[in-house]
């Protein structure tokens, strides 16, 4: 394999769904050695979501989540399966798991267990609240993390109350990007010392700090705030309206070279005197009656001559196929999939030297069985017990 970022790194994955998934692609992407390890006719939602590629009877999410990884199934109910990851710990000394508290302990795969066999073994356990706490085995979804972190407080309007949002914010920024983090802050610390360690990743934890202003404003001074009356949540000119057309205009004119040019551009100078956080119902409806006076392409001749903050809401056709900055930045490529290829998002770090590495797409589950566990000492008979 060639040199990259991670070429001399083994993670052992036990995780499902999207969080560890979207974690240890970011490593193999970044040339990491990743082996998933998966329950032996176990559903995984996200392999059967969405479109299906009729080949692998996998979902295009599961061939990109599953991107540049080895698979193989292991019934860790088995003593023979426990055995097997003993071993292999012995190469893949980084584990990254996202069951609940207590699980790899009753399986006998706790860290404290794998530590003693490995002390060099890097062990990273993902979990919606953290291994400690009075929520540590409640069950939850991003949508939980958001409530409980304040975060879905301060979104939305008065009117309408806490909005959707179509991305899993907590599962992925939360966990997936403090869990590659953890793991490489880890790895440097081993690298200086030769130890391993436990690492504690709890969604909820890793969002709570997503409240930037609002939450460290309140620690300071017990104020709380509300919807639509903060600079950042529609107290103001930074929000999305509507145009004629029914679509929709971002604005995020806030410093006063930016806002300056906005206010010129939709022809109302005097809100100059009130800066861009007016905080007024009737000038933010003016505001609105303006933008909703035009189409979007008639307002998008304007602010693109400009540089104010403003740009329009795209739809995925025109992020993939028309915004001639994305393609420039390349934030798709094709990857193998078997004799063809699918088009998946990029790992969007940009290096210098160590290039990402598109191997090949997901795999169906299992199909590294016999290349892995044979090479750990394990016969036909061993393998064909342990992968059922």
């Amino acid at each position: 394999m060639q040199n990259t970022a991670l070429s001399n790194l083994k993670v052992l994955d036990f995780t499902t769904l999207l969080p560890g998934p979207l974690a240890t692609m970011y490593l193999a992407d970044m040339g990491a050695d990743v082996l998933r390890v998966t329950a032996p006719n176990k559903t995984d939602l996200v392999d059967h979501y969405g479109v299906i590629d009729e080949e692998k009877k996998l979902s295009a999410t599961a061939l990109w989540l599953g991107r540049n990884k080895k698979t193989i199934t292991l019934n860790l109910k088995k003593e023979k399966s426990v055995t097997a990851v003993k071993k292999l710990i012995m190469e893949y000394n980084i584990v990254i798991e996202q069951f609940r508290p207590g699980v790899m302990e009753k399986l006998g795969l706790s860290y404290e267990v794998l530590n003693k066999i490995n002390p060099k073994l890097i062990y990273c356990s993902m979990t919606g609240y953290g291994q400690t706490g009075d929520n540590k085995l409640k069950a939850g979804h991003d949508i939980n993390y958001l409530a409980k972190s304040g975060i879905l407080s301060l979104s939305g309007s008065e009117e309408n109350g806490p909005q959707m949002l179509n991305i899993q914010l907590a599962d992925v920024a939360g966990g997936s990007l403090h869990s590659i983090i953890g793991i490489l802050a880890a790895v440097n610390y081993r690298n200086m010392t030769g130890k391993g360690q436990y690492i504690d990743i709890s969604m909820m934890d890793c969002i709570i700090p997503f409240n930037t202003f609002e939450g460290s404003d309140y620690l300071y001074s017990k104020n709380l705030s509300k919807r639509q009356n903060t600079v950042f949540n529609g107290s103001g000119v930074y929000d999305i309206y509507k145009t004629k057309d029914g679509k929709y205009l971002t604005v995020g004119s806030l410093e006063p070279k930016f806002f300056e040019q906005f206010v010129n551009a939709i022809e109302i100078p005097d809100l100059l005197k009130k800066g861009p956080d007016f905080r007024s119902d009737e000038i933010k409806n003016t505001v609105k009656e303006k933008i909703a006076g035009k189409n979007l392409y008639d307002w998008m001749k304007i602010f693109d001559q400009l540089d104010c903050c403003v740009e329009k809401v795209m739809d995925f056709e025109e992020v993939f196929e028309k915004d001639t900055h994305n393609k420039q930045r390349q934030i798709t490529v094709e990857v193998p999939n078997g004799e063809n290829t699918v088009r998946q998002m990029s790992m969007p770090i940009k290096f210098s030297e160590t290039k990402p590495i598109y191997r090949f797409a997901g795999k169906k589950v299992g199909s590294d069985n016999q290349d892995i566990l044979s090479k750990i000492g394990m016969n036909e008979e061993d393998i064909l017990e342990v992968t059922n």
